[in-house]
């Protein structure tokens, strides 16, 4: 994000220990991302050839921070090679950045210091105070570069577009556009120089055939966040089975919850128009995760009258819902699909909405409106670790919609 790059210092390594290192790498790669790799990095733009994995990330990136590239990627669901080669483009390949001139900051130089040329406007928080990540469980830190590369891969999966790991290369270059907020000028090739770099680490192959097994071979966990420390918690290791007393037999949400999630699903993948406008479908030009919600349930028969502007604030449906013969549930209670998610600390500090798609167990999936200004299927995620999942705020409620016109409701 800070206007200057940083020169790359490659770190020599030697042959044998690069080697031996690489087939570590590349069995974890395809562990994480599966054998297949014919639909990974489909649609990158003309011109562009896309190598086999040349370890290049491996040979020269610390083991150490590494790690956290491939625990970031999978956390949020992003391009690991992607963001290492942002993290070199801004702070080189094992830097410890601290607060630079213009206000950003971290091996990552996010926007930091209200007022600064990274955050001009000292009214508004910081795209750092926004997007936080607790990585580790040391509480947040900008100097942290666990806890800078898990915010970063948030920023970039939330708020800049970033599309999912397997991702187009195009889509990915418009993200690295966005994180350096200059692309529009000619002249500036920031973009062109992380996507060459993230190629040249393997980007479009991540899911290529590697040495597998063998005595050196790692499993997924090794290149993982250390457990058990707050949000440093992974997917890996959430509740599975019967958790809380939950069920492991998915929730169906009755024909109410079935005929929202089908409309929901629909729109998967819809974008804003043009992209950081606001501008979509679903109502007027302005955030609209609510609308989103407001949309899918009328569209699937839920009697909200005046189309989708009077919903336009996500705590709306804790009160609407009520007033309207549907229920209102605390955060440890066990939704259905169909129900309104509410992030935030309350309906009057409401921060955004999704719709429940499935629950299993103790996770949930969620499809949310303006979750990296598109629709969005987010998770699964245990409901207790919402924002370590790229979740703006926890789960405070879920609001459970009335029957449908039809008659239909919970089984």
């Amino acid at each position: 994000m800070r206007g200057s790059r940083r020169m790359l210092l490659p770190l020599a390594v030697a042959g044998a220990v690069a080697t031996a290192v690489l087939l570590i790498i590349a069995a974890v790669v395809a562990a994480i991302f599966g054998a297949s790799a014919s639909c990974l990095g489909a649609g990158a733009g003309p011109g562009v050839t896309r190598p086999a994995p040349a370890g290049k990330a491996v040979q020269e990136i610390p083991p150490a921070r590494l790690r956290l590239y491939v625990g970031a990627g999978a956390r949020f669901d992003i391009s690991w090679l992607f963001l290492a080669s942002i993290g070199v483009q801004e702070c080189g390949y094992d830097g410890h950045c601290g607060v630079a001139p213009s206000g950003c900051a971290g091996v990552m130089e996010i926007a930091y210091v209200r007022g600064s040329a990274c955050s001009p406007d000292p009214s508004v928080p910081t795209i750092w105070e926004r997007f936080k990540v607790d990585a580790d469980g040391g509480g947040a830190s900008i100097l942290d570069p666990a806890d800078s590369i898990f915010t970063a891969a948030r920023i970039l999966r939330r708020s800049m577009g970033a599309p999912p790991a397997g991702g187009p290369y195009l889509g990915y270059r418009e993200a690295a556009c966005d994180y350096y907020g200059a692309c529009s000028s000619p002249g500036v090739p920031y973009a062109d120089e992380v996507m060459a770099r993230a190629v040249e680490f393997g980007f479009g192959h991540e899911g290529a055939p590697g040495t597998a097994g063998g005595s050196g071979a790692r499993s997924v966990a090794a290149l993982m966040p250390e457990q058990g420390h707050g949000h440093g918690v992974s997917k890996a290791a959430a509740p599975q089975g019967t958790a809380c007393g939950r069920s492991t037999t998915p929730s169906t949400g009755g024909p109410a919850g079935t005929a929202i999630v089908r409309v929901a699903r629909s729109q998967l993948g819809t974008s804003e128009v043009p992209m950081g406008s606001n501008c979509t479908r679903y109502g007027p030009c302005e955030e609209w995760c609510a609308l989103f919600v407001a949309w899918v349930w009328q569209r699937a028969g839920v009697a909200m009258a005046g189309g989708t502007a009077p919903y336009a604030y996500s705590g709306t449906f804790y009160g609407w819902v009520k007033e309207h013969g549907g229920r209102v549930l605390p955060p440890g209670a066990t939704p259905a699909p169909g129900d309104a998610v509410l992030y935030g600390w309350g309906p009057t500090a409401s921060e955004h909405v999704g719709i429940v798609e499935a629950v299993l167990g103790g996770e949930i999936t969620t499809i949310e409106g303006n979750f990296g200004n598109r629709v969005s299927r987010v998770g699964p995620f245990p409901p207790a670790l919402a924002v370590a999942d790229g979740e703006p705020a926890p789960i405070y409620a879920y609001a459970e919609p009335p029957a449908l016109a039809g008659g239909g409701g919970r089984s």
